[in-house]
């Protein structure tokens, strides 16, 4: 398991998922935010989430028995569906069961993808020069 930034919104989320998932969830969050150390961890959305700018990248939530892996961007995830066939895609999210069962370099490229596609749609547009 990967070493998660200290934040007490994230371990008190933790704290409240299903022992079965708590480590899944925290992994994510680390490879969250390996992926886009620039954003800031926030949660007045009630799950843990990456922002820049004001604007959301991606995020995490726990259910009963699954993560709920949501992205700024959904343009690019399905193109993701045939690399990640033991996750299910959801109509706004991915849908994880369990973390051991997909590849994880496949999944930390979606998440590099979902980044890259955040900083070109939010990018600031070029000054005119007169």
């Amino acid at each position: 398991m990967l070493t998660l930034v200290s934040n007490d919104f994230v371990s008190r989320y933790v704290q409240q998922t299903p022992l079965a998932m708590r480590e899944d969830l925290l992994e994510i969050i680390q490879m969250m935010a390996l992926i886009a150390p620039e954003a800031e961890l926030a949660s007045d959305l009630g799950i843990p989430y990456f922002q820049q700018n004001a604007s959301w990248i991606y995020g995490v939530a726990a259910r009963e028995d699954h993560l709920c892996v949501y992205f700024s961007d959904l343009s690019v995830l399905h193109s993701f569906a045939s690399r990640l066939p033991h996750a299910q895609f959801g109509d706004d999210c991915l849908i994880i069961h369990r973390l051991d069962e997909i590849n994880l370099n496949v999944f930390m490229e979606l998440l590099g993808q979902i980044k890259v596609h955040f900083l070109l749609n939010h990018r600031e547009p070029p000054e005119l020069v007169q």
